[in-house]
């Protein structure tokens, strides 16, 4: 279920998971969108909420409504990738994909210019998003790294370790709990540091969560829907937020 928070009115919250869907394929060019009543079905909205998150996708020219047949994403448009230094003028509406998976349109007349691309010359990073009994598990770095002072257990991704199994030794090594890794919840590149980013979903095997690396952790905290607004202010990665939205109280 999607509520309004500090993330943005409901409406908003599902423009931007249907955005996602568009973005990494699985709603791909061509491919009907679920229907308003599919739509409330799945994210406990209303008919009216459903409507506005659609009204911005048509606004965006990323689906379209085919009469008598219904609402479907558009077909791929021409594309055409980018060196940084790169600059160009919209003749017409653009719709442009971040490397941060994230995707905005601009109107004609728009002047964009490509600016550094991000640094993976330091290892990927796992980030175990561990849920027990309707919370999530937060940790505040002793360090904070910018904004991101709250974040998800998580660390590099060792040398003949996969995503998977580096998400389940950081949740061990930075608050003590056991975890199981349940699936991947997407790969992105970290639109404020530029890391590459894997985020693994895990279950709560066994442990009490606390600073088991106080150099590295300042405190742990389970979080439900709300706690979780109040310490991440900013928009996760669309999957996961997809997800807690369904699984946290």
């Amino acid at each position: 279920m999607i509520t309004p928070d500090r993330r943005g009115a409901a409406y908003q919250r599902l423009a931007g998971i249907l955005r996602d869907r568009i973005a990494c394929g699985s709603l791909p060019p061509g491919r009907r969108v679920p229907s308003e009543k599919d739509l409330h079905d799945e994210f406990g909205l209303a008919r009216e909420t459903v409507r506005r998150a659609l009204a911005i996708l048509r606004q965006e020219g990323l689906i379209e409504v085919r009469h008598g047949h219904g609402t479907f994403v558009v077909d791929a448009p021409p594309t055409a990738e980018l060196t940084p230094g790169d600059s160009l003028t919209a003749t017409a509406a653009i719709t442009v994909t971040r490397a941060s998976g994230r995707v905005e349109t601009y109107p004609a007349g728009t002047r964009l210019t490509v600016g550094p691309r991000p640094r993976l010359d330091r290892p990927a990073v796992a980030a175990a998003v561990v849920v027990d009994a309707g919370h999530v598990l937060l940790i505040r770095r002793s360090v904070p790294e910018g904004p991101l002072s709250w974040q998800f257990p998580a660390g590099e991704i060792e040398p003949g370790e996969v995503a998977t199994q580096a998400a389940a030794r950081e949740a061990r090594e930075e608050t003590g709990v056991l975890v199981r890794p349940v699936r991947p919840l997407g790969r992105r590149v970290h639109p404020t540091t530029g890391r590459s980013m894997h985020y693994v979903l895990c279950d709560l095997i066994g442990g009490s969560a606390h600073p088991a690396d106080p150099d590295e952790v300042a405190e742990t905290a389970w979080c439900d829907r709300a706690a979780l607004a109040d310490r991440v202010p900013y928009p996760l990665f669309g999957p996961v937020q997809e997800h807690l939205d369904r699984v946290l109280d």
